[in-house]
């Protein structure tokens, strides 16, 4: 059982925990979100490595429906994601910023594919589908900020109409892309 008491709070969003035996079960992740919707951004991160200099990063990510994840990419870094609960949709992009793949992503009980893993240099975004989105992401360490590129065709978080606009645009996009596949 998770025991947040015992984790070392980095920021409004994300913890480390320091135990060295770590399980969750459906109530944590329950407790996860209730901790998500005291945040401005309404999200949270549990981290299982130690530090950003671990070299396995291990996370416990909480999302509401229509978190904005700006599209980026990862240099050099495998990323690797397993949702726990919820459903969201996995979308990668072109150079230019075009639609290149909507993946379906939902709990293991849904209908969706609830594993996937980034093994290249793609654009990526997620597009929360529920009203929560938990899952695992597993990536290489260490955390170096030069690592992730933010899609230039994107706008910035600071921006919050045009990222208002961006969201709307972009979940109309990824609709008609599910109808056309």
């Amino acid at each position: 059982m998770l025991d947040l008491s015992k984790a070392i709070k980095e920021s409004e969003e994300v913890y480390y925990t320091e135990e060295k035996l770590i399980s969750l079960s459906r109530r944590d992740i329950y407790l996860l979100i209730e901790l998500a919707k005291s945040t401005s951004r309404r999200r949270v991160r549990l981290c299982c490595h130690s530090s950003l200099e671990d070299t396995l990063h291990e996370m416990i990510i909480v999302h509401e429906k229509n978190a904005y994840v700006r599209p980026h990419k990862h240099l050099n870094k495998i990323e690797s994601m397993i949702v726990l609960l919820g459903e969201a949709d996995y979308v990668t992009f072109s150079q230019e910023g075009e639609i290149t793949e909507v993946l379906s992503l939902g709990d293991p009980k849904s209908k969706y594919t609830f594993f996937q893993s980034m093994r290249d240099e793609r654009f990526h975004t997620l597009l929360v589908r529920s009203d929560w989105l938990a899952f695992v992401e597993i990536t290489k360490g260490p955390f170096k900020k030069e690592d992730n590129v933010d899609a230039k065709w994107s706008p910035p978080l600071k921006k919050e109409k045009e990222v208002q606009s961006f969201l709307k645009s972009l979940i109309k996009e990824v609709d008609k892309y599910k109808l056309n596949t």
